[in-house]
Order: C-alpha cells, then structure tokens, then sequence
C-alpha cells in the first residue's frame, strides 16, 4: 500500500494535492469534540491521549539524559527554566497526531522491522566485533532507564510515523534547474562605491523657539503622557542584614565540627581479589601464582578450584565479606599478595586499588563550617520573623505597626511607573534591582496589602499600595526638556534624510562618486564588493540587503547603528556566481532536498496537528511534573 502511495506523489500534481490535504486540516479538521475533562491525560489530541504517568516517565527521561549530558551541571530547574517542559509536551503532541493519522490510514510495523532496526543500531553493537550483542543492548538500555518493552514499543511507534512521513516527501526530488538557479543566486556578488559621512558634517541643531516647541508638543502630545505611577510603603526582611548580626564563636564551630566530622572524613577503601580454598597449602601456591600475575581464572582453572574469583571493590574494613581476611588485607601494601584464614576457609588474595582514608582538620574547614552554619541561622531567624510579622497582621495591625513590633523598618518610597522610574523619569534603584517588587506593586488594588513574596536574591518583603495616581496629559512646561530633547532629535534626523538625499539624487544623476565626496568635507569614498551571506563590517546590513534588489547606477541610503554616519552605496555591477560542475550540482541538489523534505514535514505536520482537537489539562501537567 506505500509503495502505491509513493509512486502516486512522484509527479508535480501530488505536491499541489499534498498542499490541499494541509490546507483541509486548517480550514475544517477532522477530529472528534471532545466533551469534559481529559481524566488522567496531560494531553488529549484526537483518540490519542498522553497519560500523567506517560508524560511524567518520558520527562524524567529527558531530565535525566541531560544530567548526565552535562556531568551533573544541570538541574531539572534549569529545565523547566528553558522550557523544555512544554518543549518535550509539544513533541508527545506531533507524535500523538501522527500515530492517530498513522492508525487511520492502517499502517503498521511487522516485529521484523522492529528486529531489524535494533540490530542495525550502532548503540547496540559489541565495541570489539562491531555486530549486535545482546549483552550491549540491555546495558545500553539500561543506562538510558528503558526496558527492552519500552525500547521496542517506542521504536515500533517510531518506524511507524516515518512511514507514514516518508510518503508526504519520497519521489519528490527538486529540479536540478531548481538548484542551479538557487545557487546561482546565493553566489551572486555585487560591486559597489559607498560615500560615508560622518554625522559631525551635519548643521549644528539650535534651540527651537517657543512656537516650534508649542506645535511639536501639540502634534506629539499622546508620547509625553505621564504613565499611571503608585506609591507604596514597603518593609524588606533582607538575608544580608541578618548576616551581619551571626558571628559564631570558635567553640561553637567546633562543636559543629565535631558532631559533623562523617562529613568531613573518609574511610580507607580498599580492593582486592579473592579466592577461597580448603587449606593453606593450596593458598599459599594461589597466592604466589596470583602475585606473578597470573590470571585468576586460569589459576583456579589450573588447580580444579571449584567456584569463581571475587572481587571486593571500594569497601570499608566493617564492610568486607569477611572481616578476618579484610584485617589481613587492610595491612597490606599496594599490590601485595598473601593468603589469610577466613571465618570458613583460607583464602588467597592480591591488592588491585586502595582509595586512602583522611579527615580535614577543623581549620580547614572552618570557613565553611561558619557559611553554613550562617546561612542556617539566616534561613530560621528570617522565617522566625516573618512568621511573627504574619501573626502581627492577622491580629489586626497594618504592615506599618506589624514592622514596628518586630523592629523591622517600613520605608515610604515615592510614586513610580510601571518601568520602575519616577516623575523625574529616574529609575529608583529598589524596583530596578528587584523587578518581583514592581511586578507586585501593579498587581494590587489601592490600599491593599501583598502576602510576603521572595525576591529573586532569596530577600522577602510586603507591601501596600498607598496610592494610586493616573495618567494624565502634563502640561508643556512640566516636560520642556524632554520635548525639547525630542524636538532636537527630530531636526537631526530631517537633516539626515535631507543629506542622504541629497547625496543619492546625485549618484542616481551619475555624478562620479570622487566630484561627490569633494562637496563634502570630511566624507570618504570605498568601493566593496559584497556577498549576500558575508555581510561587509562598514556597511549596515540593511543597507547590503537593499543593494542586491536594485539595478546598476541606482543607489541606497542608511544609518550606520554603531558611529552614527550616513552612509550612501552606488550598484556599479553585478558579479554572477561562477559556473558549478554537474558533479557538485547533484550533491548541492541533494542537500536542497534534505530541506524540501524538511519544509514539506513541517507543513504536513502542522496541518495534521490541526485536524486533531487538542485539550491540555495543566493541572495534570503540573502533577507530573511533580508541581501540582
């Protein structure tokens, strides 16, 4: 049946008809209505749903993939911080539509396919033999967290949905004249002549006259509006502050020191490989074979020794297996060998590692011993007062007398915009360094009090809105110098303009460029020749992109961002892209197809998430996500 299908988009008409299926899905859908709540699905989409345990599973999944991507540097806070929680759900929902569209048109995946796929899986090879072992394939899994069920039913839902995406873009090729033409403009080069002049050349800008000033005012009135601006007594409970009151004494920290010294120290680890034997004699002779560096396997293999060689790794002198061998290994030096009478038999054994043991005297960490121990005393003393100061407002006291009875200051602060400036237009320093405060202010009604929020510093503070003041329409004199400022800049970008055309009129005349630059003082001339994807450093890029959609003698103006100059280019000729063998054209074809392929899946698949209602339940969301 996919055969059929892919032959049948092999010509043009399948491409249009592809187009139409899309535009089908947008216009009227094809998924059912669904009615009340999604139970215990995140995601609805179709008959497809995505469970909270699924959800939750694949999420854990990606978290735990990136973990161990970074080497630990990464958190599953960094990872909904970046989104990648909605990222992973916009996934789990194409995949939703795609298995739906997949189980509509009847395509299924034989356990064939499924076997295939694994045994072609470079994860799953053998280092040495290069071919699939089954021993790789559960280590591998098994790193990844996956069970080999899991693994197949995602892959078997995998090949599916590339069968089914296969047919929107297999038999399409691009046209190779298709390609020659996108190449020949992607390597077209233009030659161009640029006169800059810097922006000191303009006239100089007097003050404006009091009529000027009036009518600007009067035609930009609405851009001097004077913004909605609150004010509000605010009361911080700030971590620094309290900071500076702890200064635990030595005895103290050593107390601590004392108490928490496990944290500090470590135990002598040792490994070492063990076999057990009947008597000594037979010991002793494994012993020695072992010290020569004889494999232990062959040694018991040699001796008829029954059972197989331990290896006891990374253990604690209480931890070994046996602690009469352990005390005779534990006084052994590195690599040594020797045989020692167990608890039930004698044993032969060699030293292969030993991680020694230390402790960190107290005055090594004792600066750390006094951060923690003050960022503890800090975390208490600031819930201590801020539980006191909630218990002083729900007796009645407002947020000013609930500061005073725990001393605790509440400051005034003047009325501010909703961008944190005053009427001065001055940034206030509290609001700009702590946007949560501004964010809190304008979410609250006048007179009304905010619970205690977290700044994004680990600060806490409550606030009242004192009041409210609207906007309004000022009167000139309240804002001359900003329409002064206003009024100035507007002059200079008119005579700006006025210079820059006055230059390209003259180019567009074909005035040689030199007979230009010496009309005006302090200009310069450059010729360059620009590539569509290197952009020139003295021409500003939307000035380069201009130049490659006029024709020659004609000429384009712009601002440079970063010195201000005006700058004016000339098209003196076009450059066509060198001649392209046929032997690169198929492989430059072959990459344009790769981003026909793209485009088409994109297209399709918007289309098909289309057809499908969708319905998110964000609590269940948040449940797996281990928010709710």
């Amino acid at each position: 049946m996919l055969d059929a299908m892919r032959n049948s988009l092999k010509s043009p008409f399948a491409v249009v008809f592809i187009g139409l299926i899309v535009l089908s899905f947008v216009v009227w859908g094809t998924g059912d209505v669904l009615k009340g709540g999604t139970g215990d699905a995140v995601v609805i989409v179709g008959p497809e749903k995505i469970t909270v345990d699924e959800y939750a599973v694949k999420w854990r999944r990606e978290v735990d993939y990136r973990l161990r991507e970074s080497n630990g540097k990464f958190s599953e806070v960094d990872a909904k911080q970046q989104g990648l929680d909605q990222q992973l759900l916009d996934r789990l929902i194409t995949e939703a539509a795609l298995t739906a569209k997949m189980n509509e048109l009847g395509i299924s995946v034989s356990n064939a396919m499924v076997v295939k796929f694994a045994r072609d899986y470079e994860a799953f090879a053998d280092p040495f033999t290069g071919k699939f072992s089954d021993d790789q394939y559960l280590d591998t899994l098994n790193n990844a967290q996956l069970t080999p069920r899991q693994f197949e039913e995602d892959a078997r839902a995998d090949l599916g949905r590339q069968q089914l995406l296969s047919v929107i873009y297999d038999g399409i090729p691009s046209p190779i004249s298709f390609t020659r033409l996108i190449m020949a403009y992607q390597q077209e080069m233009r030659q161009v002549e640029t006169i800059f002049l810097p922006a000191s050349s303009l006239p100089k800008i007097d003050e404006p006259t009091s009529a000027q000033l009036e009518e600007f005012f009067s035609e930009y009135s609405n851009q001097f509006m004077i913004s909605e601006r609150r004010a509000a007594t605010i009361v911080l409970m700030s971590a620094a502050d309290i900071e500076l009151e702890i200064n635990p004494t030595e005895e103290e920290l050593r107390a601590i020191y004392e108490f928490e010294k496990a944290k500090y120290s470590k135990v002598e680890t040792r490994s070492w490989l063990q076999i057990q034997v009947e008597d000594q004699v037979i010991a002793e002779l494994v012993a020695k074979r072992l010290g020569s560096g004889e494999d232990a396997a062959d040694i018991m293999a040699d001796l008829k020794i029954a059972g197989e060689p331990l290896l006891v790794e990374n253990t604690e002198i209480g931890n070994s297996p046996d602690d009469q061998i352990a005390e005779v290994v534990f006084k052994a030096e590195a690599d040594a060998s020797g045989v020692a009478e167990g608890r039930f038999k004698w044993a032969a054994w060699k030293v292969t590692a030993i991680d020694p043991g230390y402790e960190k005297p107290f005055e090594e960490v004792q600066v750390e011993l006094k951060k923690d121990f003050t960022s503890e005393e800090v975390g208490n003393r600031l819930y201590n007062i801020m539980g006191d100061f909630e218990g002083a407002r729900a007796e009645g006291m407002d947020i000013e007398e609930a500061a005073e009875s725990q001393q605790l200051v509440a400051i005034s602060l003047p009325p501010i915009a909703n961008n944190g400036s005053d009427e001065n237009l001055q940034s206030v320093d509290i609001y700009t360094q702590n946007p949560k405060i501004l964010e809190i202010l304008f979410s609250l009604d006048e007179l009304v009090e905010s619970h205690i929020e977290e700044t994004a510093n680990g600060d806490f503070f409550a606030l009242t809105v004192n009041e409210v003041v609207p906007s309004r329409a000022p009167a000139l004199d309240e804002v001359r110098n900003q329409v002064t400022l206003a009024w100035k800049a507007e002059q200079k970008s008119k005579a700006m303009r006025e210079l820059a055309n006055s230059v390209k009129a003259d180019l567009d005349s074909a005035m040689a460029a030199n007979d230009i630059v010496s009309k005006h003082p302090n200009s310069r001339l450059e010729i360059s020749i620009l590539n569509r994807y290197q952009p020139e450093p003295t021409i500003p890029a939307g000035l380069s992109n201009q130049l490659f959609s006029i024709n020659i003698g004609q000429s384009a103006f712009a601002i440079a961002p970063t010195t201000g100059d005006i700058v004016v280019s000339r098209l003196q000729n076009i450059i066509p892209s060198p001649a392209i063998a046929d032997a690169n054209l198929m492989l430059l074809r072959s990459r344009m197809d790769q981003e026909v392929e793209r485009d088409l899946e994109s297209l399709f698949v918007s289309g098909l998430r289309s057809s499908y209602t969708i319905r998110q339940d964000q609590r269940l969301k948040a449940l797996a996500l281990g928010d709710g």
